[in-house]
């Protein structure tokens, strides 16, 4: 296949299939558990947007109009994304995701999630996080067709091209890979970051969780319940437990998802046991000794086991500094 990378094949690299491609595929390599699913690859976006002719108007529109202002970028986002959208994927691009789809289905059921995976993101230097877009509990062809042109468009979103141009890349050298695979119908969802994201502290792994997908607490509809564990020992030693008044679910009827009001009892209860709790903090810092760098994690758990959704390194740490004391740490844990 041209343009599709399954991610089990390991060893996969950001030029191919994006940050967020390469990490995973790298974590199923290493034996971690993480969904099957494959990789619409950068040259896949490349070749959608020769055919359709969309490459050479967005080189044209930042050659001749480059975007200084908010009005600037807002305008040419605007006209980038209308071109996507109106624009039809190749028929071969088209059969190949079409077909990985279906062996995917075969393996992992018919819900899949679609995830933007772009070249630039996930990498030490930034992260890009939140910017592009994702969809979960996505079934059929038709709809994972389209999910990936909309990933394709949130390469161009106004937040995006603003980060990149404040960041000093260049908007008109990048591509966007696409991760498909299956949806964990998790109960419980959440983060970890493996050295605290607000102290900066490299002997604490900090949890947010809260009940069903992630998607109520990376669109912040629920404050989540908080923990912070001793890297070492795993040792609980905060524990905040928030009201989660809301939780999101797989649409019952399939495709896309839904938000359920939860009751008192369930609100109040923590979404993890320490038990739990202790075992997130130990995966986390397994990924974290694998790559060798403090690691923005997203996670689901589903039938008591852990999945590994995305890795990514924090990029607000002094990433120099921070490599030597987790070798460090990794040495004297091991």
């Amino acid at each position: 296949m041209a343009y599709v990378e399954w991610l089990h094949k390991g060893g996969l690299e950001r030029e191919a299939v994006g940050g967020k491609g390469a990490s995973l595929s790298h974590l199923l390599a290493a034996g971690f558990a993480v969904p099957l699913g494959f990789a619409v690859t950068a040259a896949g976006y490349q070749r959608f947007e020769e055919a359709s002719g969309v490459g050479e108007r967005i080189r044209r529109l930042l050659t001749d109009s480059p975007p200084t202002d908010a009005a600037g970028f807002r305008s040419a986002a605007g006209s980038i994304q209308a071109w996507i959208d109106e624009a039809s994927l190749p028929a071969d691009l088209r059969s190949e995701i079409a077909d990985a789809y279906d062996s995917l289905v075969a393996m992992t059921g018919v819900a899949c999630a679609v995830r933007s995976s772009a070249l630039s993101e996930d990498g030490v230097g930034a992260s890009f996080a939140g910017l592009y877009e994702s969809y979960l509990n996505v079934q059929g062809q038709r709809d994972v067709l389209a999910s990936v042109k909309r990933c394709y468009a949130s390469l161009w979103s106004e937040r995006a091209m603003r980060y990149a141009a404040a960041r000093g890349a260049s908007t008109g050298g990048e591509a966007m890979a696409v991760v498909v695979m299956g949806l964990v119908p998790s109960e419980t969802s959440g983060i970890a970051f493996t050295a605290h994201p607000v102290t900066g502290e490299l002997d604490r792994v900090v949890i947010n969780s809260s009940w069903g997908l992630g998607e109520a607490i990376v669109s912040g509809r629920v404050t989540p319940d908080s923990f912070v564990v001793a890297k070492g020992s795993l040792a609980l030693v905060e524990r905040q437990i928030s009201e989660k008044e809301v939780a999101v679910f797989p649409h019952p009827d399939g495709g896309g998802t839904v938000e359920r009001s939860l009751g008192p009892d369930r609100s109040a209860a923590a979404s993890l046991s320490d038990m739990e709790v202790q075992a997130v903090a130990k995966v986390a810092g397994e990924v974290e000794r694998h790559f060798g760098l403090p690691q923005d994690i997203e996670w689901g758990m589903a039938g008591g086991e852990i999945y590994l959704l995305q890795s990514r390194p924090i990029t607000t740490l002094g990433q120099p500094a921070a490599t030597a004391q987790v070798q460090r740490a990794g040495s004297q844990s091991a």
